[in-house]
């Protein structure tokens, strides 16, 4: 990926582009790095155009792409959403001439960039446009990375910029990002203005200055409760209370967390590594590593009965039986009642 982006700068641009990923940064980089390297600001206005799918045919895209430049050199064509190109659904009514299409891939016009930007995970592989566009594209993965993905990308960005950050940082920036690079790179410019005059960014920094997530806070409220360190746990629920976050949502949130635990406890038993174990539920491997240790705290049995309280308290407060806001105050001090008897006993 950043090979490609290299290219890109150096001004060896392809005539077709295809971004596969749902990763914002990395698209909306790649698309900043061609129109950079491809139009000057007055170019822009008459050799740029961004198309999307979903409203506009492919002919009408092709036609667009095979008009010559006005007043430069280069004209810029986005196509955003080209849903033929996956097994995604739509409601879109627009037809598509792919034949078209297929053509052009065979034998693009010299003068323009096709940028198509598929904003999913995958493309369906048994159509034949897909495997076309594969072969005559420049394909760039706009995927979320792993954690030493994550890691490379942060460090790359440290350097380029001629600052310092350790790994312990960047690991802690991406725990409280939950490993997404687009909210981590946002919260890294933060960083960079802070810490301008030194140029090194520490954990202290990141802590300080990181606006925690509504999943990293449920993960910390994870964490507190498997402590059974009550004042901390509510004071994290007060806090998002204070967030106007609904008592229905942290719930639902507290209890998607309690799910994973128990799925990563089975398939565990089962034999699955952390990586298989991430790529059966469809969750990202990051989220599975920090859950597979709030997951050793519990047993089995006591992960399927907290699930068991957690849906219970879920009809009651649909229903609204109770006070909703009181229900997660009694869910903590219903486990710390059964952590005692047990450690009693």
């Amino acid at each position: 990926m950043l090979a490609e982006w290299k290219k890109i700068e150096a001004g060896e641009l392809s005539s077709v582009y295809l971004i596969v990923g749902t990763e914002d940064y990395i698209i909306n980089e790649t698309k900043n790095k061609i129109l950079a390297a491809s139009l000057n600001e007055e170019e822009m206005e008459f050799n740029y155009v961004h198309f999307d799918l979903e409203d506009t045919s492919i002919d009408e895209v092709l036609e667009e792409a095979e008009t010559l430049p006005f007043f430069g050199d280069k004209r810029i064509v986005i196509a955003s959403n080209p849903f033929f190109l996956t097994t995604e659904k739509t409601k879109s009514k627009i037809e598509h001439h792919t034949k078209k299409l297929e053509a052009y891939l065979q034998d693009p016009a010299d003068y323009s960039i096709l940028i198509f930007v598929a904003r999913v995970d995958k493309l369906d592989e048994r159509k034949k446009l897909t495997k076309l566009i594969k072969q005559q594209a420049t394909i760039i993965e706009a995927k979320r990375p792993n954690e030493a993905g994550f890691i490379k990308w942060i460090q790359n960005t440290i350097t380029v910029t001629q600052f310092k950050m350790d790994q312990p940082s960047i690991i802690r920036l991406m725990e409280l990002t939950g490993g997404n690079l687009t909210t981590a790179m946002n919260e890294l410019q933060k960083q960079m203005l802070y810490k301008f005059a030194t140029k090194e960014i520490l954990i202290a920094d990141v802590e300080l200055l990181v606006v925690r997530s509504l999943e990293e806070n449920i993960f910390l409220l994870i964490d507190k409760i498997i402590a059974v360190d009550i004042a901390s746990a509510l004071r994290i629920y007060y806090d998002l209370l204070k967030q106007k976050e609904e008592p229905i949502k942290i719930m639902a949130l507290i209890a998607s967390q309690f799910r994973l635990l128990t799925q990563l406890k089975i398939l565990e038993k089962q034999g699955y590594s952390a990586q298989q174990a991430a790529s059966k539920l469809k969750v990202h491997p990051f989220r599975v590593k920090m859950a597979t240790k709030q997951a050793r705290a519990f047993a089995e049995e006591e992960l399927e009965s907290l699930l068991l309280r957690l849906s219970e308290i879920d009809l009651e407060m649909k229903s609204g039986y109770g006070n909703k806001e009181q229900k997660f105050e009694w869910f903590l001090f219903e486990l710390s009642d059964k952590k005692k008897k047990h450690h009693t006993i």
